[in-house]
């Protein structure tokens, strides 16, 4: 990278990287090495959270774009524009479940097989920036800045449309 690396995620013998301008790089170990094998060029925003769901890379930005990068084909499959402020975390289940979580205080959840958003919740006044899925459920956690506690959110509790 050219800028100061901001996440790093890994997923079957390929390390994704991503930086204050916005790059996002795919990297494959083999041997003693990583050898650089994709780069997703950036439009200057950071690129601060990554995650990986089958041969898609997804990252949010501090714009609140979500962009969603097909990593074998080095294309770009998907934009969203999912966030008023800086995306600070993204998940993703094994079924396709995408969470974001942002400073502008809303948790959003998408369908990505579907391509659609499905359910938010605010948490006023708090500038969220730490959301997981917890595992075999798909039961989430999300935390904000100078917050002590964790908020753990039942998947039952959460209906899709």
């Amino acid at each position: 990278h050219s800028n100061p690396i901001c996440d790093i995620r890994q997923s079957n013998k390929k390390l994704f990287t991503s930086d204050d301008n916005g790059c996002i790089l795919v990297w494959r170990h083999q041997g003693d090495t990583w050898d650089l094998t994709k780069t997703f060029e950036g439009a200057g925003s950071p690129c601060s959270t990554l995650c990986v769901y089958e041969d898609y890379v997804i990252g949010g930005f501090g714009s609140g774009h979500i962009r969603i990068f097909d990593h074998v084909e080095g294309l770009l499959a998907g934009e969203i524009t999912a966030h008023a402020r800086w995306i600070n975390a993204i998940d993703v289940t094994a079924s396709g479940i995408m969470i974001s979580v942002s400073e502008d205080s809303l948790l959003h959840l998408w369908d990505l097989n579907k391509m659609t958003h499905y359910h938010s919740i605010c948490i006023p006044n708090v500038q969220l920036c730490g959301v997981n899925f917890i595992p075999a459920t798909e039961d989430f956690a999300v935390t904000g800045y100078d917050m002590r506690d964790i908020l753990v959110f039942r998947k039952k509790t959460v209906n899709r449309q």
